[in-house]
């Protein structure tokens, strides 16, 4: 069967007969294990595949011992400082202030150092890198370190594509939400690319110095397929760096799966059916499809006849209503998708739900900023009534008000646009009850046009339990503003004017124009006193989450000295973007 740019005729594999038609010694060392082309898809493509395996298996193993763990932590001292250990390592973060740049927990690097290392040592160990070829005498036209690179960058295409999905294998098995599996996502589609470019370049070196690169270019096919896959490969990885992506959002995900496309495409004509290649695109497309395949069917079946409510508020919050059957647990999210939005439509965008299954509705708010947000802004302006949707979800941490509900001292905290996060785990603890004994809830705004109906909810959260809640309410901008006649001034006015607010209920304290609340004294304060155990769950901007996963895991630190406090603190925190 005869298909352009392909070898004829197009097979599954190649052959793996080797015809070596040099002396006996230099067959031998040609064929020597960690030089022999026609087995560098065993040693390398499987290494590859194996080490990638190992890791999920390492999160898996960990997942499992954490179930267990809840149960049997109690009373057992070496359990404990296991426990604190391991989540010194989840919690601990860095700030690069110059770069403006938050790293991923200190595990997360260590892991990615090993990872480093492997393929490194698997790139830069074995020798020779290129063959002692002379104008005589030729042990291959392919350099070792080309083909080893090669087929460990080929050997992580599956685990990049299934690290991307929100139905994912991964998530399965190892209970880690996608959300959090973008960062290892990142990860291997730069350790790929690495790979792909010392792949590249050794046959770059090889034909120029040989002379016949244009030649090269002309009559092999694999030569322009290559450049072509990796100019997209690096275009691919380029546009996925955070301050580019979060620039540049919405350009990124309209170009993102058609780059991919291209990608996919040309990689596929390049590899042309050598030994094993093509199993990695089958293995890849056919996990990678049944996911889509999954996601489509559930999304298609629960948005039937799916319609939302737009309300706006004082400070020009959205609140999105939609009635649905759905069940899903406290703290997911889900992915919508606004069919009015003509272009838009065809994109899906992240929301945490805010209210409780048994309600019958999914309730969602959104601050309007600019792009996807400011043209829906401005559609609910013109067009009253229901609007058409979809829902794709939910995803995320299933159990995580029942987890916080079982610690004696459960803390949720809230900044930003993580209010919502927080308003419906507040719900879902209040509903566990458990063994909580003192819950608190701490909430970051920066105006009180912000504060006045996240107050009125919470209100009306508190108002429906008799448990002990104490809620601080911190609005950190007190600075007036004076008010103009034009609507839009006006609108502008309302969301940055600090007006005085309060709160009936006993258990609510607002604090008003004292700046962004202390969150490293108040988990130092609440992990150092008392007994039992901590659980804490926090929502908000990258420097929060920052200070309270570095001051959660100073907390671990205490419990591996076996100093005074709480036995056990833990932490689950939800990002703004991935």
């Amino acid at each position: 069967m005869m298909l352009p740019w392909l070898d004829d005729p197009v097979m599954l594999h190649s052959s793996r007969a080797d015809t070596c038609k040099l002396t006996a010694a230099q067959c031998e060392y040609r064929s020597g294990y960690w030089r022999y082309w026609y087995q560098a898809d065993h040693v390398y493509g499987h290494a590859t595949v194996y080490f990638m395996c190992a890791v999920i298996g390492v999160f898996m193993i960990s997942n499992i011992i954490s179930k267990v763990s809840k149960r049997s932590a109690s009373g057992n001292s070496i359990v404990q400082r296991g426990l604190a250990a391991t989540r010194l390592l989840a919690y601990k973060t860095f700030h690069v202030r110059g770069l403006g740049w938050y790293s991923p927990p200190l595990g997360v690097i260590l892991l990615g150092l090993c990872g480093v290392i492997y393929f490194f040592s698997l790139t830069l160990g074995p020798k020779p890198y290129y063959w002692p070829n002379t104008k005589t005498l030729s042990y291959g036209g392919s350099p070792p370190i080309a083909t080893r690179s090669g087929w460990m960058a080929l050997g992580l295409l599956p685990f990049v594509m299934l690290l991307s999905q929100k139905t994912n294998y991964i998530t399965l098995l190892t209970g880690i939400s996608h959300e959090k599996l973008q960062v290892y996502h990142r990860w291997t589609s730069w350790t790929m690319f690495v790979l792909a470019l010392v792949h590249t370049f050794p046959f770059i070196v090889v034909h120029i110095q040989k002379g016949d690169m244009v030649m090269q270019w002309d009559v092999e096919v694999t030569y322009w397929t290559g450049v072509a896959a990796i100019i997209t490969q690096a275009w691919l990885n380029i546009m996925s760096i955070g301050p580019i992506r979060n620039r540049y959002y919405e350009f990124f995900k309209a170009t993102h799966y058609l780059a991919i496309g291209f990608f996919i495409f040309f990689f596929f004509i390049h590899c042309d059916f050598r030994l094993t290649s093509w199993d990695y695109f089958i293995a890849a497309l056919s996990l990678y499809a049944f996911t889509l395949i999954v996601s489509f069917l559930r999304t298609s079946i629960q948005s039937l006849d799916l319609h939302a409510l737009f309300l706006t508020l004082p400070d020009g919050t959205l609140k999105i209503t939609i009635p649905t059957k759905v069940c899903w647990a406290p703290g997911q999210h889900v992915f919508l998708r606004f069919w009015a939005l003509g272009l838009h439509a065809y994109t899906t965008h992240p929301f945490t739900i805010c209210s409780l299954p048994d309600s019958g509705e999914m309730v969602f708010y959104m601050k309007p900023q600019g792009g996807f947000t400011a043209r829906l802004k401005s559609l609910v302006q013109s067009q009253k009534g229901w609007m058409p949707m979809s829902v794709d979800g939910p995803y995320g941490d299933t159990d995580t008000a029942s987890t916080l509900a079982s610690h004696e001292k459960p803390l949720i905290i809230a900044g930003g646009s993580g209010v919502g996060y927080l308003l419906g785990v507040l719900r879902g603890v209040l509903k566990e009850a458990g063994r909580a004994k003192d819950i608190k809830a701490i909430i970051a705004v920066r105006h009180s046009s912000s504060a006045s109906w996240i107050l009125e909810t919470v209100e009306s959260i508190l108002s429906e339990t008799k448990s002990g809640v104490s809620v601080e309410l911190h609005i950190t901008d007190s600075v007036p503003v004076e008010p103009s006649s034009s609507s839009d001034d006006i609108e502008k006015v309302a969301s940055r004017t600090s007006l005085p607010i309060s709160s009936s209920h006993a258990g609510i304290t607002i604090i008003q124009g004292q700046g962004r609340p202390d969150l490293k004294e108040l988990i130092r304060g609440v992990t150092s006193e008392g007994s039992g155990s901590v659980g804490v769950a926090a929502c908000g901007p990258s420097g929060m989450m920052s200070d309270v996963g570095n001051s959660c895991a100073e907390a671990q630190g205490r419990i591996l000295r076996g100093g005074k406090g709480p036995r056990s603190v833990w932490l689950h925190t939800e990002a703004f973007s991935w």
